[in-house]
Formats: structure tokens, C-alpha cells, sequence
């Protein structure tokens, strides 16, 4: 095969994804008719704000909600709300983790005000994140710009990704150069927030080691990455409902995982000024 059909070919492969990935954008949740409430209020009570990103387990692609759960605070498209599942800022229509943990934070002794924000995708891949001249490294790019300016800036990025790199088998040594890129933007929008990582590799396969050794060689190696839950062990057809996404028992456990790491890291974690 020449090099011109071969860079033509990889060109063409590379169109392919930035149209699959910009049909995906177009899928994230825009604000409906939630309450809204004051930014500068919320800042004002030094909430612990926390900024879930990933794949589609952080993007609502759960099963739906099966109880009654009040709002929780959310930030999104620049604005401060009073939201239900299916959260804006991903791109499912079921239900998440994220309205789950401020209920379990608080379960786990937490007394202080939480907000959450997301920008969650399925089926993103870590260099869809973090590669230069993508859309959703700009999108993220800009998430944070937004939440600076509303002087709400997060504590902890909660990363639940993994599981498209494993399909694709993206080597442990690029997933951890690809986590590098990721802490540069969050520190470059002026966040001091360590990133905590899920290990979150499983969808209709086995666990990807070279994902999962990458996150826990950084977690211990690096200080801007912190070791976060382990939802590979979440398997099986109670905390799965079609092999890959959470059921509302996968929810609750995971909700319950999270909020014993961030519960963790708040513990040893001075808070950085907003």
C-alpha cells in the first residue's frame, strides 16, 4: 500500500470519528425547566464542587430512577439548577451516579453543601478528551472557563472513563500520556483539582488491564491523579442491566463507591480557594 492511500485512508477514518463524535455532542442534555438558582449564593456557602466527566456510565445511561430523590445543585451551561435524572451535561436519557452522591456523601458523614457539575459522553474515548483539535476537548475547555467565571471552579474531577479504550486497546503507556493531557487542561482553566480515577474498563468484555494499570500506576505515582473506585467489580446482570451500562443497583453501588473516595480525598485534601 502507498503512503498517500494510506494517509488518505487515515484521514478518512479520522473524519469518520469527528462526525460520530459531533453527532454524540449534539446528544448532551441542555437545561430544561429547572429551578434555578443564585451562582453567587451558591459560591458563597463554599460548596465542595465536584466535576464528573467519562463515557456513558457518567452520562446518564443507567436504568431510570425506581424512587422518588429531591433535586440535587447542579451547574450547567453556566448556570446554577435545581436538577432530576436525566442530568444536562450528558448524553443519556436514563439514570446517573451523580444524583445518587450527594445523598451518599451525606450517608457517609459529609455535611457540606455539594454541586455537581458533568460533561459525560458515550462512547468517548480518552484522546476524543484530550486531543488538540477535538470538539470535545474544546467543549471541555470551555465547561471549565464557564464554571472559573461563576468563581465555582471544582474540588475533585471525578473520572468514570475507560471502557472505549478498552475496546479499542489503547496501550497502558498512551492511556497514561492521554491522563497527563487531561490534568494540563484542568490545570491550565486555573484548577488546582486532583482527578480521581475510576477504574472503569468492562462493556460486554473483560477488564482492560493496560487501562487499569495506567490509573493505578498514576494514582500512586502522581500527584494530581488520586485512586478512586473500582466499578469493574460492579458485574453481572444485578449491577448491569444489558452487560455494559449500570442498573439502579449498579447506581446505588457506584454512588456509594464514589462517595468513599471523594469522602477520602476531602479528608486529606486541603480545599483550594474559589
Amino acid at each position: 500500500m502507498s503512503v498517500v492511500v494510506c494517509t488518505l485512508r487515515t484521514q478518512q477514518h479520522q473524519q469518520h470519528q469527528e462526525a460520530g463524535l459531533a453527532g454524540r455532542l449534539k446528544q448532551i442534555n441542555g437545561l430544561g425547566s429547572e429551578a434555578a438558582v443564585s451562582c453567587s449564593e451558591v459560591a458563597a456557602s463554599r460548596p465542595l464542587v465536584l466535576l464528573a466527566l467519562g463515557q456513558s456510565n457518567a452520562a446518564n445511561h443507567g436504568s431510570p430512577e425506581r424512587a422518588v430523590r429531591e433535586p440535587i445543585m447542579l451547574i450547567a451551561d453556566g448556570k446554577c439548577i435545581r436538577a432530576v435524572d436525566p442530568l444536562p451535561g450528558g448524553t443519556g436519557i436514563g439514570g446517573s451516579i451523580w444524583r445518587r452522591l450527594p445523598d451518599a456523601l451525606r450517608s457517609a458523614g459529609s455535611e457540606q453543601p455539594i454541586v455537581i457539575s458533568v460533561l459525560a459522553v458515550d462512547a468517548s474515548s480518552i484522546n476524543e478528551w484530550t486531543r488538540q483539535e477535538s470538539a470535545l476537548r474544546q467543549r471541555l475547555v470551555e465547561h471549565l472557563a464557564s464554571l472559573r467565571g461563576l468563581r465555582l471552579l471544582p474540588d475533585f474531577v471525578l473520572w468514570q472513563q475507560g471502557e472505549a479504550d478498552a475496546i479499542a486497546g489503547t496501550s497502558s503507556s498512551d492511556y497514561a500520556q492521554q491522563l497527563d493531557r487531561l490534568a494540563a487542561i484542568v490545570e491550565q482553566a486555573g484548577a488546582k483539582a486532583p482527578i480521581i480515577l475510576a477504574r472503569s474498563t468492562i462493556c460486554r468484555s473483560a477488564p482492560s488491564q493496560a487501562v487499569r494499570s495506567a490509573i493505578e500506576a498514576k494514582a500512586s505515582t502522581d500527584r494530581r491523579f488520586r485512586l478512586g473506585p473500582d466499578t469493574d467489580v460492579l458485574a453481572g446482570s444485578r449491577f448491569r442491566h444489558d452487560e455494559c451500562h449500570l442498573s439502579a443497583d449498579g447506581l446505588d453501588a457506584a454512588s456509594r463507591m464514589w462517595a468513599t473516595a471523594v469522602a477520602v480525598e476531602v479528608a486529606r485534601t486541603p480545599m483550594p480557594p474559589q
